[in-house]
């Protein structure tokens, strides 16, 4: 447990503190970008609008990026024996990963970004956040009974 600790701090929280003091001695806004798939498929559809209408509106990072994520993934996961089907109805969990997607997408950012949005003041993201809070304490609620 120890070394998972160390691991941890190691891995993530001191590459996280390094990158978040280079912004703010920048002044540059958070991109928080790659931690989901919603982005990239925000930036797809911005692409396919950009090159059907010819207006070039929207700027649009890396589309492979989403092959390397799912890859990535799915070997990590197949290295670690973690592949085995989760327990419940597939119909359910791709009802609230659509829900989840839509509502990303609709707002144009996921989780992580929000909360580094908040972070830099954001007001509607953190009117997102509230109710993104509210929806998952609701659905726990729901569950206990």
């Amino acid at each position: 447990m120890k070394k998972f600790l160390v691991k941890a701090l190691v891995l993530g929280f001191l590459p996280s503190l390094t990158f978040h003091a280079l912004l703010g001695a920048a002044s540059t806004f958070p991109q928080a970008y790659g931690l989901c798939v919603i982005c990239h498929a925000r930036d797809l559809v911005n692409y396919l609008v950009d090159s059907l209408t010819q207006a070039h509106f929207f700027t649009y990072g890396p589309l492979l990026s989403v092959l390397g994520i799912v890859l990535g993934g799915y070997l990590a996961a197949k290295r670690s024996g973690r592949t085995s089907p989760l327990q419940g109805r597939a119909l359910d969990f791709f009802l609230l990963g659509f829900l989840a997607s839509v509502t990303a997408l609709i707002m144009g950012m996921c989780t992580a970004r929000i909360a580094l949005l908040v972070g830099w003041g954001s007001l509607e993201a953190a009117i997102y956040l509230l109710g993104v809070s509210l929806g998952v304490l609701l659905w726990l609620r729901k569950e206990r009974r």
